[in-house]
């Protein structure tokens, strides 16, 4: 049998999907289960969504689109953001993916090179320091807890910085704690991270919308250049299975 490229083999299993395994499997032999082991809603994609998609595919458009994403969506996702948030995003500036974890993929690779650290949450989504760990970099874990909102401090950041960080990763709402992170906070973190002039603050808003004693924010109202924002259409809109971030 073909050895495992080694890099593969330091990767953990997402025990999440073995526990959806399983509890899939129970389902079909009946048994009547809630699910509240991965991120995603109990209910189908919007009527709307579902229309729009039928009639794009009875309208013939099945091949391959600009590589960066269709256009008119790109214009679309920026309009949103002007009208929800009141941020400018230039449509070119847009890249839709094949889910938010592809477009995290593709942030890590032209980013980090080998020895680079990425600054994590701990806890933190497990499959980030993977991804980290794919392209030769290394996860750098800061610890958060309860007492403090789960939330990283300016301090913990300073302390936690080298001079291989190359990125910061937080999430808004986090994954697995709930945490919100506001704008003036975020603002705050990149002040400091900006001392290092190569260090990019990734902002995982996936969750974004799905809060409900606040409104929403988003990172790109900072308006820095160093911010990289990565969405989907999974959690808010009720899209997992068409895998478009």
């Amino acid at each position: 049998m073909t050895d495992i490229a080694k890099r593969m083999q330091a990767i953990s299993p997402f025990r999440v999907m073995e526990i959806l395994a399983r509890a899939r499997a129970m389902e079909a032999k009946g048994r009547d289960i809630v699910h509240m082991e991965i991120g995603e809603p109990d209910f189908v994609s919007p009527q709307p969504a579902i229309d729009a998609g039928i009639a794009s595919l009875r309208a013939g458009l099945t091949h391959y689109t600009a590589a960066a994403g269709l256009p008119a969506l790109r214009e679309a996702i920026a309009a949103y953001y002007a009208q929800r948030f009141g941020v400018s995003v230039d449509p070119a500036h847009i890249i839709v993916t094949p889910g938010s974890s592809g477009a995290l993929q593709l942030v890590l690779g032209s980013l980090v090179n080998p020895g680079d650290e990425v600054l994590l949450t701990d806890p933190g989504y497990p499959c980030n320091r993977h991804m980290v760990s794919l392209f030769g970099g290394v996860p750098v874990p800061i610890a958060v807890t309860a007492d403090d909102g789960f939330a990283v401090s300016p301090r913990q950041l300073r302390d936690a910085m080298a001079t291989r960080t190359r990125a910061l990763m937080l999430a808004s709402p986090a994954n697995p704690t709930g945490n919100l992170i506001g704008v003036g906070d975020l603002r705050d973190l990149n002040a400091v991270l900006r001392r290092n002039a190569q260090a990019v603050l990734i902002c995982d808003e996936i969750y974004q919308g799905l809060q409900y004693d606040s409104e929403p924010e988003t990172a790109l109202a900072l308006g820095d250049d160093n911010v990289v924002v990565i969405n989907s259409f999974s959690k808010y809109f009720g899209m997992t299975g068409w895998r478009v971030g």
